[in-house]
């Protein structure tokens, strides 16, 4: 099996399906030897890299209900709208102080340095800080800060990663999951409007910038989803993400095999039932000449 380069895009509760991706991946005996993520493809891809097995993954995803309420006092004297308490407490309890080091994967989180408007690569160091700096969407999550410098969503410079896994590993083979697809599609409609049009004016600039640059990865796997809002993180919500994550990825596997030089089972299975029947005629031919 060649070298796996697996990058991982933002897309708020979207980003549910890159846990049906690595359900599909797993089952096919796929393992990355890293993987890069923004924003929810960060922590998707943080919790994966550190050892939370895929079905614990997806428990947790189905038991998170919400972001949290709309909260006046954040509005008003901090730099969020929502209380996203929860959001925190999980990724604290589950990562704990685990670092980069302590990883079954290789995991770089893609953040945006705010104060200096540059993209910012955690390699090392606690994972939770590296996750928590890559998920602060601006007026959703608080931004985060680590010493002196102040880190907000990933997405906003970078919400597909692919030149990052291309720095990191350059001889592997690059596959991107794109989790938001054509903008025009993926509008939200919320009741409260300063976080609809937040959360349009952030997918739309995103996308966009996504867009303009070159296509790095050998594989991109686009999974659209007009029925999941960015912000809905209910049960349901998360159902529908994870499944069509899988079945879109069901759809890529020979192709995804094929990249990476590993045999599909039925074609290795066929090969060897050819060889042994080639080998019984051959002992049948033997037999007869001897004879």
């Amino acid at each position: 099996m060649k070298k796996f380069a697996l990058v991982l895009g933002g897309g708020s509760s979207k980003g549910y399906a890159h846990i049906g991706v690595l359900k599909v991946l797993e089952k096919n005996g796929i393992k990355p030897d890293i993987i890069v993520g923004t924003s929810m493809g960060a922590l998707i891809g943080g919790f994966y890299s550190s050892g939370i097995p895929i079905d614990k993954l997806e428990d947790l995803a189905q038991k998170f209900n919400s972001l949290g309420p709309f909260s006046l006092y954040s509005a008003l004297f901090k730099d969020n709208l929502l209380n996203v308490d929860k959001v925190k407490r999980l990724i604290n309890k589950e990562l704990k102080d685990k670092t980069h080091d302590d990883c079954d994967i290789k995991f770089v989180s893609v953040s945006t340095e705010l104060n200096l408007g540059i993209e910012k690569y955690f390699d090392s160091g606690l994972l939770r800080e590296s996750v928590l700096a890559s998920i602060s969407i601006p007026g959703v999550f608080p931004r985060f800060k680590i010493g002196n410098n102040v880190y907000v969503d990933g997405g906003l410079l970078n919400n597909l990663p692919e030149d990052v896994a291309k720095k990191y590993m350059p001889d592997a083979i690059i596959i991107s999951v794109d989790v938001i697809g054509e903008y025009s599609k993926q509008i939200e409609r919320q009741r409260m409007k300063t976080i609809e049009t937040i959360m349009n004016a952030s997918t739309l600039m995103t996308q966009t910038i996504a867009n303009s640059k070159p296509k790095v990865a050998d594989l991109r796997i686009v999974i659209s989803q007009p029925n999941v809002s960015q912000l809905d993180f209910s049960k349901k919500a998360a159902q529908r993400a994870i499944h069509k994550g899988a079945s879109i990825t069901r759809q890529y596997i020979s192709q995804i095999k094929q990249l990476l030089d590993i045999e599909d089972a039925k074609v290795k299975k066929s090969k060897k039932n050819n060889i042994a029947k080639d080998i019984e005629f051959k002992d049948i031919k033997k037999l007869k000449t001897n004879t």
